[in-house]
């Protein structure tokens, strides 16, 4: 199909697990295949510190994970831009317009893959500190509070795999606040923190504000009891926030995608929307939420879209 530099065959957005996972199908089977990202390749998953559950690895970081995504789909020749947001697409005519602050690019097929961003607390000092002890990312951050005491917020996977790995780095002191008198995280992880980690769990509990300001960072946090209403503060240099996700759908609202209630992109069982030639896969859509089902997703959007633009199927039938 395409072969002007601007135009491609399929291009893509996002660059996590899902959108990844496309483009190493589409190119392999001859796709001229571009991937667009407004920050880095491995979406949520580059800021998992540990990964566990990807068969075919027992451990493996996040980072190292995108990384080697990223190398197997320039292998097969995909064009990754990162840093480079979409702002734009326009559908309907004969190709896709997708349009950057720069530049257009045009394709036969998209691919929408732009996965879910953290949710935030929405207390005071949080977006002022997001720069100066507010973090998304252990990963990213939590090496800079060595020895030091930090705190998560959360109480589900990804909160206790926050809390464990801070403790690894090692912070000085870890503590999980949960709202509620149980986790919500799978067993495994429940039975490490619980049993196996120095981690100290403050049930019942939330952030109610976040103090500090930009040049000395983080001072302390005000904790609520949400059972008797009695607040504390506690000294802390960092607050790790894990509570949850909420999906990129902004451009997928522009060009009219069909939505669910959470938000979340529908798709069929070989990942087409309602608007001919474009597709979506991965966190932005409904299902499980891990890597495997995320990598399977994309999968199938390339295959998808490859044999609905050939017009017949795996088997040769026209």
């Amino acid at each position: 199909m395409g072969t002007d530099s601007s135009k491609y065959d399929m291009i893509i957005i996002g660059a996590g697990p899902a959108g990844m996972a496309t483009a190493i199908y589409a190119s392999r089977m001859g796709w001229n295949t571009l991937v667009l990202d407004k920050l880095i390749v491995g979406g949520l998953a580059y800021t998992t510190p540990i990964i566990e559950n990807y068969p075919g690895f027992s451990e493996i970081s996040g980072p190292e994970f995108a990384d080697r995504l990223k190398k197997q789909a320039e292998k097969f020749g995909t064009e990754i831009k990162e840093s480079v947001e979409v702002i734009d697409i326009k559908v309907g005519g004969p190709e896709i317009e997708v349009q950057t602050p720069l530049d257009t690019y045009i394709a036969k097929v998209i691919v929408l893959a732009m996965g879910t961003t953290h949710r935030h607390l929405g207390v005071p000092g949080e977006e002022k500190l997001k720069e100066s002890g507010v973090s998304y990312c252990a990963t990213c951050d939590g090496p800079i509070y060595k020895t030091r005491k930090v705190i998560v917020v959360g109480g589900g996977n990804s909160a206790v795999t926050e809390a464990l790995y801070l403790e690894t780095v090692p912070a000085r002191e870890v503590s999980l606040i949960h709202r509620r008198d149980q986790l919500r995280a799978e067993e495994s992880l429940q039975k490490q923190i619980l049993e196996n980690s120095e981690v100290k769990i403050v049930w019942n509990s939330v952030v109610t504000e976040i103090i500090g300001d930009e040049v000395t960072g983080v001072k302390k946090v005000t904790i609520k009891n949400v059972k008797t209403g009695e607040e504390q503060q506690k000294r802390v240099k960092a607050v790790f926030v894990a509570i949850g996700i909420l999906p990129n759908n902004k451009l997928a609202k522009k060009i009219g995608v069909k939505l669910t209630d959470n938000g979340l992109i529908e798709v069929d069982s070989n990942q087409r929307t309602n608007i001919p030639r474009v597709y979506a896969c991965g966190d932005i859509t409904p299902g499980q939420g891990q890597i495997s089902v995320a990598v399977g997703e994309g999968t199938t959007a390339a295959i998808s879209a490859f044999l609905d633009m050939r017009g017949g199927d795996w088997y040769g039938n026209e």
